[in-house]
C-alpha cells in the first residue's frame, strides 16, 4: 500500500505541476482563441471583405490557433519527450491526415470557393437540386437557409462538384410570364392591356424594352409572352403583382381566360376544347 502511495506522490511531484500548467494553458488558450475570433470577425465586417469571406478567414484563424494550442499543451505534458515519442506523434499525425483526406479536400475546395467567388453571403443560389440563401462559408462546409427556414449544410467538395445557379449575381433579372386567353378574344386589345400593365408598374424597368407578343395558339387558346426586366431583389414581389393585376384587368375588360375542358367523341376522350 505504501508503495502505491509513494508512486502517486512521486508522480504528482514530477508531473503534477506540468498537468496543472497544461490545464491552465488550455483554459486560457481557448478563452483567448474565442476572443481573437470574435475580434477578427468584427474587424473584418468593418472592412470591404465580404461576409462569407470573413467567415472563412475567421474559421482558418480559429483552426490554426487551436492547432498551436494543442502542440503547446502536449509540450507541457511531455517536456522531455524522447525521439521515440516524437516519432509516434508523427506517425499518428500521418494516420490522422490520411483519415481526414475528405476534410482536406473540403478545405481546399473552400479555398477555391473563396477565390473564385461563385456566390457571396446572402445570395440566393441553387447548388445541384438544393436552393437557398448563403449564410456562411466555412473551412469544410457551406451553410444555406431555405425559403421555409431550413438549415442545409453542404460539404465544400459537393458544392464545387455541383452546378451552381446564382440568382442574385446580377442587379436585374428578366421576368418571363405567359398569359393564355380564349380564342375569339380581341387579341390587339389583349396585347394593349398587357402593355398597359407593364407600363403602369413603378418597379418594372423601361430598358431593356418590354417584350409582349403573341407566343402560340393551340386548343382554342392563344398564349401571350410577357417579358420585362425587374430589379433582382423585387423579382417575386413583381411576379405576384403582375399575376393579380392581369387577372383583374382581363376581368374588368371582358377578356376570357383559356379554359380547357374534356369532350367525348364517339364515346372516347378527345382533345381539349374551349
Amino acid at each position: 500500500m505504501q508503495q502505491i502511495v509513494d508512486k502517486i506522490t512521486s508522480f504528482l511531484e514530477n508531473t503534477g505541476l506540468n498537468i496543472l500548467m497544461a490545464v491552465v494553458v488550455l483554459f486560457l488558450g481557448l478563452l483567448i482563441i474565442k476572443t481573437v475570433s470574435r475580434v477578427s470577425k468584427s474587424s473584418l465586417q468593418r472592412t470591404a471583405v465580404e461576409g462569407a469571406t470573413a467567415s472563412f478567414i475567421v474559421s482558418i484563424i480559429n483552426f490554426t490557433l487551436k492547432l498551436v494550442l494543442l502542440f503547446l499543451v502536449i509540450s507541457l505534458l511531455f517536456p522531455n519527450a524522447s525521439t521515440g515519442l516524437i516519432a509516434v506523434l508523427g506517425t499518428a499525425g500521418l494516420a490522422i491526415g490520411l483519415a481526414l483526406q475528405g476534410s482536406l479536400s473540403n478545405f481546399a475546395n473552400g479555398m477555391i470557393i473563396i477565390f473564385t467567388k461563385p456566390f457571396k453571403e446572402g445570395d440566393y443560389v441553387e447548388i445541384g437540386s438544393i436552393a437557398g440563401s448563403i449564410r456562411s462559408i466555412g473551412i469544410l462546409t457551406t451553410e444555406l437557409l431555405t425559403p421555409d427556414n431550413k438549415k442545409i449544410v453542404l460539404n465544400n467538395t459537393k458544392v464545387i462538384n455541383s452546378d451552381i445557379t446564382n440568382y442574385s449575381a446580377r442587379p436585374t433579372r428578366r421576368l418571363d410570364m405567359t398569359f393564355a386567353v380564349a380564342c375569339g378574344s380581341d387579341m390587339q386589345k389583349v396585347a394593349s392591356l398587357l402593355k398597359e400593365v407593364a407600363a403602369s408598374h413603378p418597379n418594372i424597368l423601361d430598358t431593356p424594352a418590354h417584350i409582349i407578343r403573341m407566343l402560340k395558339q393551340e386548343n382554342c387558346a392563344v398564349t401571350f409572352a410577357f417579358r420585362v426586366w425587374v430589379p433582382t431583389s423585387m423579382y417575386w414581389d413583381i411576379y405576384f403583382d403582375i399575376t393579380e393585376k392581369v387577372y383583374f384587368t382581363f376581368e374588368l375588360n371582358g377578356i376570357k381566360p383559356a379554359l380547357n375542358r374534356m369532350v367525348l367523341i364517339n364515346g372516347q376522350e378527345g382533345e381539349n376544347a374551349q
